[in-house]
């Protein structure tokens, strides 16, 4: 049984300055247990380190509070004052090759108050291996300013336990319900925006039937993009209301029915008239969990008439946090990092189609570049549908024409790797694209500018 509650602060502070930092940083402790850190210019590095004993085998939770103030007030210290813990192998030489087992980055949350912002850290991790003590570091640089550091607790608790999301893609093709609309016509029936919708619909709700007849309790299904819409004369015509269009209506039955999330895309007219390509989440008491308009359209769908969205939105659903992105969405990087800073564990991507080299190379670089699964869902049918862990492994396929891919993903997994910008060590490669990224110089970037 492992030993729970507060863990031993086994060392003493100790401050560092970057060598080469033409300003060194300085530290100075001002009261018991508060330690002050000045960088006195944006060539400035400096740190606070210090060590605590913990116990192998459990979880292991840090806490601590630090004060920032900036000397330029207009300036954001993001990921310029950071907490790192570097997790000891017993025994070894520190800060030799392979002594210790990785290093993470605390997670924290800020609130700006009198021109300073107080960021609180807190985050649980699964103790590594046999670890039985860790390191730990507040790091400040870059930017010019005095940051105050409160409050470290180390605490022995639970080791985080996995959270489990069972995750299904239905494969209706569209080409087998578009082959049913023109036998109809053929034979001289007036398809209708109705009828169309009904043929695709009725496919839907035979994958439906098959995915409940074969798994247990699923917690999210998706499915492709615009399907429903395929076939019909005009776009106009069946474009519909969410909730209470007939797509709506149909993932509102099964959701209640074996309470289950459903997510689809359908071409979606608004309060105001506009027409978007829109997914929706119906949850599993039949409530609207949210949308997602899709920001990118392509040249056909604007001269369509379809207007973008303007945001990408994250859902609650009850096992986590649930974006989107559609189809011509997924070829602009951007995307998927921005679903990721807006909190999404799992992304939900229906497509029309795309080419192969785009399923073996493209989307597996987008979970790997953002670090979440993400649910691939197409309507060509040639290609597979399926789940892409979030190492950009392909752990489910289906081709079959209404089957499905299911997979269950642990949205608490951490697959990390070694060395990154972590050292000797392994790191949590997700994490450190975003704590390590540079969003004030990005930002800077003049997309008006000349591309030649």
């Amino acid at each position: 049984m492992t030993a729970l509650g507060a863990a031993l602060l086994a060392a003493a502070w100790t401050f560092h300055t970057a060598p080469l930092a033409k300003e060194p940083a300085v530290g100075r402790e001002t009261a018991p247990d508060v330690h002050e850190m000045r960088v006195p210019s944006r060539g400035g590095c400096g740190w606070w380190e210090t060590s605590a004993k913990i116990v192998p085998g459990g979880g292991a939770r840090f806490r601590a509070t630090v004060e920032i103030s900036m000397d330029d007030p207009g300036e954001n210290a993001y990921n310029d004052l950071m907490m790192f813990v570097r997790w000891d192998i017993p025994g070894s030489v520190r800060h030799a090759k392979g002594s210790f087992y990785q290093r993470d980055f605390v997670a924290y949350t800020d609130k700006v108050s009198g021109g300073r912002t107080i960021r609180s850290f807190d985050e649980t991790f699964a103790v590594p291996g046999e670890c039985d003590s860790v390191e730990i570091e507040f790091i400040g640089k870059w930017h010019p300013m005095t940051a105050t550091i409160r409050d470290l607790k180390v605490e022995m608790v639970e080791r985080p336990k996995p959270r489990i999301v069972r995750c299904v893609v239905g494969n209706p093709h569209e080409a087998t319900g578009n082959a049913i609309i023109r036998k109809r016509q053929a034979a001289g029936e007036e398809m209708t925006g109705e009828k169309t919708m009904a043929v695709h619909l009725a496919q839907m709700e035979a994958c439906l039937t098959n995915i409940f007849a074969n798994v247990e309790k699923p917690d999210i299904i998706l499915f492709s993009e615009c399907l429903a819409q395929q076939g019909a004369r005009s776009h106009a015509e069946v474009a519909e209301q969410i909730p209470g269009g007939p797509s709506w209506k149909l993932a509102e039955k099964y959701a209640v029915k074996y309470r289950c999330n459903i997510a689809m895309d359908v071409k979606e007219r608004d309060e105001d008239g506009m027409c978007h390509n829109t997914v929706f989440v119906c949850d599993r008491n039949g409530r609207l969990a949210g949308r997602y308009r899709k920001v990118h359209l392509t040249s056909g769908e604007y001269q369509q008439g379809l207007v973008p969205g303007n945001d990408f939105p994250v859902f609650d659903l009850d096992f986590g946090r649930v974006g989107t992105l559609i189809c011509w969405d997924n070829w602009f990087s951007e995307s998927i990092k921005m679903v990721k800073r807006e909190g999404a564990e799992l992304l939900l991507f229906p497509l029309a189609g795309c080419k192969p080299d785009h399923v073996d190379t493209c989307f597996p670089a987008r979970a790997i570049d953002a670090g979440i699964p993400i649910l691939v869902a197409m309507r060509q049918g040639q290609l597979p549908n399926g789940i892409i862990d979030r190492d950009g492994t392909w752990i489910a396929k289906t081709f079959e024409d209404c089957g499905f891919a299911v997979a269950d993903l642990d949205l608490n997994e951490r697959k990390r790797t070694f060395w990154l910008s972590v050292g000797p060590g392994l790191g949590d490669p997700y994490e450190l694209y975003y704590d390590e990224s540079r969003p004030e110089v990005y930002e800077k970037f003049d997309w008006r500018k000349p591309r030649r």
